[in-house]
């Protein structure tokens, strides 16, 4: 998203805090959208959990849309999308706040990386 926001507006880049404000937009959208792709699961492991009964969570999907139907796999969406979208913003901040910071780049960020999978560290 912020790649996105980035091209668009190319002068955002240029300001701290626009190019903050950018970070926390982006960061607000990946939580929201990533609330979106889990809640699903999450619905279903709780209607699991609270049915009991032995009930694996294929079967559980399938008796939670029976007796409450589809939209059920969605109830309490917009919570969480506030409060993923909340955390995974305020994460992007401190990240690109540190960065600064201590002068980290995408550059540094990979020779780190390349360090580690030379080193043995990273099984492949």
């Amino acid at each position: 998203a912020c790649e996105v926001i980035n091209a668009a507006f190319p002068t955002f880049r240029d300001g701290t805090i626009t190019a903050l404000l950018v970070t926390l937009l982006g960061g607000g959208f990946a939580g929201a959208l990533s609330s979106v792709v889990s809640q699903p699961a999450d619905s279903v492991l709780t209607y699991v959990s609270r049915k009991g009964g032995g009930l694996n969570i294929i079967e559980g999907c399938k008796v939670m849309i029976d007796e409450e139907g589809p939209t059920s796999l969605f109830r309490g969406l917009g919570s969480r999308c506030v409060w993923a979208g909340t955390i995974i913003a305020g994460q992007f901040l401190l990240y690109d706040i540190f960065r600064t910071i201590l002068g980290v780049d995408g550059k540094d960020l990979s020779q780190v990386f390349d360090v580690v999978i030379d080193s043995g560290m990273i099984i492949s």
